[in-house]
């Protein structure tokens, strides 16, 4: 039966548009590295050591030993890598956005 609509242009459309939406609108992990996504969305963009400096080091409630979101903040007997719990580091880093100075240089 001939039809106004290409059919298996429609699907491939409409299979693409599911599959962005998906991407776009995945639930969060629960957990996650210090990966480039991840300091990109949560840290502006920030280096590892300006966030272990400047996040990590400075507000020593992040710790997991202390209550905190992130598991091995540095290298230590307890484990070498870092561990963030997304969801608490996501409503930390909202209550305390304007406290960090995000614009806090390293220094050699």
């Amino acid at each position: 039966m001939n039809t106004l609509i290409n059919q298996d242009a429609f699907k491939e459309i409409f299979k693409r548009e599911v599959h962005d939406f998906l991407q776009k609108n995945k639930p969060l992990p629960r957990t996650a590295k210090l990966t480039k996504e991840i300091r990109e969305n949560l840290f502006h963009g920030k280096g590892t050591e300006w966030i272990r400096v400047f996040v990590f080091d400075k507000y020593p409630e992040v710790d997991e030993r202390n209550g905190g979101w992130v598991l091995n903040p540095r290298r230590s007997a307890y484990g070498t890598t870092t561990t963030i719990l997304v969801k608490p580091a996501i409503k930390w880093l909202d209550e305390h956005e304007y406290e960090i100075d995000w614009n806090e240089k390293l220094t050699n």
